[in-house]
């Protein structure tokens, strides 16, 4: 028999930017000028993924999946946190400065693993974010 503990568990971590083949979240629509604009509430990756099965380009390219964060096993891990969340938050801080106050409603943020670790300079970051599936 194992103790329970009264200590909750910690969310599961979510990736805003993962390929189709790990999504299970459908996060947002590319729009013509590159921004994302997010679908809320969540909404399962398959609308997505069958909304592109007839198109020319990756789903990817068309729309932004999230999934659990797999950490070791993503080249964007660094062992501690994830690199790209990091790398993307201080790229769009440097040319953009403080984020907005008013954060871009989100599905996953309460589970997000860029929110987590970077705040809210990853946000205004991952609007901006096309996932390169290729």
């Amino acid at each position: 028999m194992t103790p329970t503990s009264d200590r909750p568990v910690p969310p599961e971590r979510m990736c805003p930017s993962t390929p189709a083949d790990n999504a299970t979240v459908f996060l947002g629509m590319i729009t013509p000028a590159g921004r994302v604009a997010y679908v809320t509430p969540a909404m399962p990756a398959e609308v997505a993924v069958t909304a592109a099965a007839e198109a020319d380009a990756p789903v990817e390219a068309r729309y932004r999946l999230a999934g659990p964060c797999v950490t070791s096993r993503c080249g964007f891990w660094t062992g501690e946190h994830c690199g790209l969340g990091e790398r993307l938050a201080a790229s769009y801080a440097e040319i953009a400065g403080e984020p907005e106050a008013d954060l871009p409603r989100c599905a996953i943020r309460r589970t997000c693993r860029w929110f987590a670790e970077q705040g809210s300079a990853a946000c205004a970051a991952c609007a901006h974010v096309v996932t390169d599936a290729r």
